[in-house]
């Protein structure tokens, strides 16, 4: 198998790169959806990246400035954030500068094709400090996907675990995740996963899942497998178990990236279009 990585995640405090991929049905044509989707955000509508029309959502405002784009009025994940869209694609890329202010800071992604929610990566403070439960749910099944968890260090793989859909994990000893980060958010369609180092955590059976990734850069995180070891990565994640009755997808149509924070610095953000 092999990726279309789309961008890797630095950090101040942290470095986080998401990924994913999905199985489903094949998208409609973006340009209906967006007006749906977006409804009441169109005034705050920027086009300040390549094929990309960034809208804001709820109570937040979008600015364009020397660096990319501003985005602030964070103050509910349910609703506040900005809505990326874009031709059908088959991989994403966003980097971002994150001021959480706090440990009350919450992020949630939502991987779309045409008006349909694919998969979603929810990232929200634990009760201990420096912890974080980390949610992954896939849509590629009734009652949603189970989810396979790979754990990296320095690029090597350090363990998997099989996980039940949408199980919630708790991820300690995360310094500073939750105050500032600069991340690049990554999102591609699925095909076989390689590392740099040549090693492949996902099975050619699994092609058209959905994949998401974080990565933190000088810093660590500890979480626990479903044997019970308790392992150390920089690097985690999770890939959709793919059974009988999936319909892989053929290419996505946006990302909706909402926060509680007290502000987005977006300072780059691209795709690659799916093949016609």
């Amino acid at each position: 198998m092999h990726l279309k990585t789309m961008g890797r995640v630095m950090a101040a405090a942290a470095f986080l790169s998401v990924m994913s991929g999905c199985a489903g049905e094949e998208p409609t044509n973006a340009g209906g959806d967006v007006g749906a989707q977006e409804a009441g955000a169109e005034s705050q509508c920027v086009n300040r990246f390549d094929g990309i029309n960034n809208c804001a959502l709820g109570n937040a405002k979008v600015t364009p400035t020397e660096k990319g784009l501003n985005v602030t009025g964070l103050r509910s994940v349910k609703t506040d954030g900005i809505a990326s869209r874009f031709s059908r694609a088959t991989s994403w890329s966003q980097a971002s500068e994150i001021k959480f202010g706090g440990t009350t800071g919450v992020w949630q992604m939502d991987a779309r094709s045409g008006d349909q929610v694919v998969s979603t990566l929810r990232v929200a403070p634990g009760k201990e400090p420096n912890s974080a439960y980390i949610t992954p749910s896939f849509s590629g099944a009734p009652g949603g996907s189970s989810y396979r968890m790979n754990v990296y260090r320095d690029g090597v793989l350090q363990g998997s675990s099989s996980n039940p859909a949408a199980q919630m994990l708790v991820f300690y000893n995360w310094r500073d995740f939750f105050r500032w980060l600069v991340a690049y958010a990554d999102f591609f369609e699925l095909d076989i996963i390689v590392w740099k180092n040549g090693q492949k955590p996902t099975a050619p059976d699994n092609v058209g899942a959905c994949g998401w990734r974080l990565r933190t850069e000088g810093n660590t995180f500890t979480v626990k497998m479903d044997d019970g070891k308790e392992i150390t990565g920089d690097t985690v994640e999770f890939i959709e178990q793919i059974e009988d009755g999936h319909y892989p997808y053929n290419g996505f149509t946006g990302i909706d990236s909402k926060l509680t924070a007290e502000g987005v610095n977006i300072l780059g953000e691209s795709f690659v279009p799916a093949a016609k």
